[in-house]
């Protein structure tokens, strides 16, 4: 009898776990010597073992090698009995199992949680359907339709909880965070993928160093907490103004011009031909100039932003944006606003937006009015930030893709 007929006519298909079996896994090997050597995979290790004797459960009298391949799921008793769990009739997808990944992963979600507990945080958990996944011009949102009987209501999958979190604060609470997974359609590069954990955290009544002072110590205290993570050397601060003067030779300020960063971008050689508003001009020099000099070793804090880059942070008394974004390992890890709160000047850059995204041709979206009658109501003063989960554990662990974080990307 050859595999064939032994599934059609004679196995017991996909039977359960039977009684008094003692070694389990995927086949990897199989030899007959003196005595029968059994080698298979499981939960990601190499398992062997020799048996005296190894016989099909079903049928005693054949010879397993004549039924068993390589990649069948199988048991075997003490005796020497074989259940074939599960025959390998085509490979398996593409996709590595990375166990000890996947366990530091979660030990590093626990602490992340842990930290905040010890500060006293409360986790809040919002939405993952939304009336306004945000009105940064630049992102592009995965939306589909909420059906209620007659109601039908375009909604989308968030890029960042931000809104329902300030919505908490306004609500009363003070101190709280979560952590979520955010999605952002357009781009998979080996720092982007579709879908990725967002930590989100806020203050309220404080300024951003209280946001910056966690940010470190939670970096820190992870490292403490799993020693065979990857910690920054130091901790670095720049304004953007400093790191222009420095790398660009400009004495970047608040009032700078359109002309004028064209201008620098065609001195230094920079390619801005997809750039179309400052925002462009501003990040492509940022990237090719600047983002690439800071340090691989230590974090750095980069502040005060101009105020087309401020998004949903207050302006300083100077006219900057007063927020940072964290760098490390070559890569943006975190970003914090000392938070708006006027509801005027929120609906300005609101609509401000909105425009950008007609010019640039991008769906239209509503806003979401809710979070505006909580500024209206009066959302105390605060400090936040939103700091990529992935980006950090790739910083900390050593990794170059996103992907290699996970078993299921896009690819």
């Amino acid at each position: 009898m050859n595999r064939s007929q032994f599934l059609t006519q004679k196995w017991n298909s996909y039977p359960t776990l039977p009684s008094g079996v003692s070694f389990i896994g995927r086949v990897e090997e199989i030899r007959f010597g003196a005595e029968w050597s059994v080698t298979v995979l499981r939960e990601g290790k190499i398992r062997h073992r020799n048996f005296s004797k190894l016989f099909i459960q079903e049928i005693p009298s054949i010879q397993p090698e004549k039924i068993l391949i390589v990649g069948d799921l199988i048991a075997i008793s003490d005796e020497g009995i074989v259940t074939l769990l599960a025959p390998h009739q085509q490979a398996l997808p593409a996709r590595p199992l990375r166990l000890e990944s996947l366990q530091l992963w979660q030990d590093y979600i626990y602490w992340v949680r842990e930290f905040f507990r010890e500060q006293k945080f409360l986790e809040i958990t919002t939405p993952y359907l939304v009336k306004c996944p945000g009105t940064e011009p630049s992102l592009d949102y995965f939306g589909t339709e909420l059906v209620i009987g007659s109601r039908r209501q375009k909604v989308y999958l968030p890029t960042s909880p931000e809104l329902h979190l300030k919505k908490a604060l306004a609500l009363g609470a003070e101190k709280i965070f979560e952590i979520k997974t955010c999605f952002r359609n357009g781009e998979v590069t080996n720092h982007h993928q579709p879908e990725f954990t967002m930590l989100e955290w806020y203050r309220c009544f404080e300024s951003l160093h209280g946001i910056k002072k966690d940010v470190t110590e939670l970096v820190s205290y992870l490292g403490r907490k799993m020693p065979t993570l990857k910690n920054p050397s130091g901790f670095d601060s720049f304004t953007i103004q400093d790191l222009f003067k420095r790398y660009c030779g400009f004495d970047l300020r608040p009032e700078t011009t359109l002309s004028q960063l064209q201008d620098l971008a065609a001195s230094l050689g920079v390619d801005v031909s997809s750039a179309n508003q400052i925002d462009d001009y501003f990040f492509l020099i940022f990237i090719e100039k600047i983002e690439k000099k800071l340090s691989v070793e230590r974090l750095s804090f980069v502040e005060k932003y101009p105020p087309y880059q401020a998004a949903l942070a207050r302006l300083t008394d100077e006219g900057w944006g007063d927020r940072f974004e964290v760098y490390w390992q070559g890569c943006e890890i975190a970003n914090a606003f000392h938070e708006l709160n006027d509801p005027t000047v929120q609906r300005q850059r609101f609509a401000e937006d909105l425009a950008k995204k007609r010019q640039m041709k991008k769906e239209e979206i509503s806003l979401d009015e809710e979070f505006l009658q909580c500024l209206d109501a009066g959302m105390p003063p605060a400090s936040g930030v939103a700091l990529g989960l992935d980006r950090l554990f790739m910083a900390m662990t050593g990794m170059t893709k996103i992907s290699d974080s996970r078993i299921f990307p896009i690819k």
